[in-house]
């Protein structure tokens, strides 16, 4: 039996508490399938380091870092190179390192100059990671391998790309399989006991997918169709994570309330199984009456996105569905319909967050083009959220472009182009490791230290051109 390592990156700049699912996930994948001598090495670990990596690679045939960020990009550039340095010392340049995760996306510059990483896995890993162990066990996996979802250069410098199919019955998997609680990293602090002490919080996914393609979101270039985690699964889950302490669960999925009826099924569930609880929306896809549906069973939190008030910027986002006229209305409707949510999140007992996204494009309207928003802009839907909605909580971000958005993979794009440090060409994963936008000539704006606190930018990521470190500063300071 072949021996497998799952590696998990350390993220530097986090904008929220949350566990690598990856790990776990594909751990219980493979342990499903017979593979049972796989180890996970989570390197957010206090008691783990890339010492116990180089310790475990000795005998593996199979080194995976997973759930890796493209953020992470320079870390992994880093560790995996060391894994390797290691492997060959050991006479074993054989075993295969694979990167996994949102770091795979828009991958191939960075491929060019890696060679140490033998293949990138785009997209969802519970099926790939079998048809890999699968292949490295019978000793024929090799760069002229078929199977779907690996991102490589060939023997003859030649890229190879192929997206993995999204995998729709997730119900066997343990998504806490081996998992190590890492309190400081995985507790999320909106979830507290009555005396106020900190509740083990667990994560889980109940569904895959989301109906909508909002242009800056990293999974808008992902299929729409929506997938869910069976009623019997979920309690399942559920019932071993109370038997481990856990108390409250954060339900990581894009649109909890896609399906009023699957939402409804789950919460209650969640009420029996004695967790509170949380999770994420949007605004135009919840109502008084649901949330509280929701605080009657346990429900603490729901997050949504406001992103902008002008009407001009959710028309050039991508923010809704439908034709360009029902988008139009949606849009000219969207400033009101904020205003009712935060009033009835008031009404319900949940604590609210306003969330904008800075240096967004804005459509001219009457005319076929688009340019940045102002600083003026920005301002006005701030001022619209403090004076109208009245949040517990003001949060801001900066638009940000990551592979496997619209925003960052489509050339030329009509919107996103003007406030593109690449202008018409794309953003690839390369921008986010130095000595590639070095290799290659990206010009890669420098991101001042001021924008950490837009939910924690990295110097190392492509951020809007309408923003620099004097606006963002004027933003705060006139808040």
């Amino acid at each position: 039996m072949i021996k497998i390592l799952l590696v998990g990156e350390v993220l530097n700049h986090r904008s929220f508490n949350g566990a690598n699912k990856a790990l776990p996930v594909l751990a219980s994948c493979l342990h499903n399938a017979g593979f049972t001598q796989v180890v996970q090495l989570d390197l957010e670990r206090p008691d783990i380091s890339m010492n116990d990596v180089l310790h475990e690679v000795t005998d593996a045939d199979l080194v995976v870092f997973s759930g890796c960020m493209t953020p992470q990009l320079p870390e992994i550039d880093r560790d995996t190179l060391i894994v390797s340095d290691r492997l060959r010392q050991l006479n074993r340049s054989h075993v295969p390192i694979i990167v996994g995760g949102y770091a795979a996306k828009a991958i191939a510059d960075i491929a060019k100059i890696t060679p140490w990483i033998t293949a990138f896995a785009d997209g969802e890993g519970e099926e790939m990671i079998l048809e890999i162990a699968k292949s490295v066990d019978s000793s024929t996996f090799s760069h002229d391998t078929q199977i779907q979802g690996l991102a490589f250069i060939d023997d003859n410098g030649k890229f190879h790309h192929s997206l993995a199919t999204r995998v729709s019955n997730f119900d066997d998997i343990d998504q806490n399989f081996g998992l190590v609680h890492i309190p400081e990293v995985h507790d999320m602090n909106i979830f507290k006991s009555n005396d106020g002490k900190q509740l083990k919080t667990a994560q889980l996914f109940t569904q895959k997918g989301c109906p909508w393609r909002c242009g800056f979101c990293n999974k808008s270039n992902e299929s729409s169709q929506v997938f869910r985690l069976s009623s019997e699964s979920f309690r399942r889950q559920l019932r071993q994570l109370k038997q481990q302490g856990y108390a409250a669960v954060y339900l990581d999925v894009d649109t909890f309330t896609v399906h009023d009826k699957a939402f409804r099924q789950e919460a209650e569930i969640l009420h029996q199984e004695g967790f509170v609880w949380g999770s994420n929306t949007r605004i135009d896809q919840i109502d008084l009456e649901q949330m509280l549906y929701m605080v009657q069973h346990n429900c603490v939190y729901m997050f949504f996105g406001v992103e902008h008030t002008m009407p001009e910027v959710m028309l050039a986002v991508g923010k809704f569905n439908g034709s360009l006229q029902s988008q139009m209305k949606q849009a000219l409707a969207y400033p009101q319909q904020v205003e009712q949510v935060f009033q009835e999140m008031a009404k319900a007992g949940l604590p609210s967050s306003y969330f904008v996204i800075l240096g967004l494009p804005k459509a001219k309207l009457g005319e076929s083009s688009y340019e940045p928003t102002t600083f003026e802009d920005d301002m006005t839907t701030i001022r619209f959220g403090v004076e109208k909605c009245d949040p517990d909580f003001l949060n801001f971000n900066m638009l940000r472009f990551m592979p496997g958005s619209v925003a960052a993979d489509v050339p030329n794009h009509p919107a996103y182009s003007c406030v593109r440090p690449s202008g018409g060409q794309p953003i690839t994963a390369g921008y986010f490791l130095p000595r590639a936008a070095e290799y290659f000539g990206y010009d890669v704006p420098e991101n001042h230290g001021v924008y950490r606190l837009c939910e924690s930018v990295g110097r190392n990521q492509p951020t809007t051109t309408a923003m620099n470190a004097v606006r963002v500063y004027e933003t705060i300071h006139d808040t």
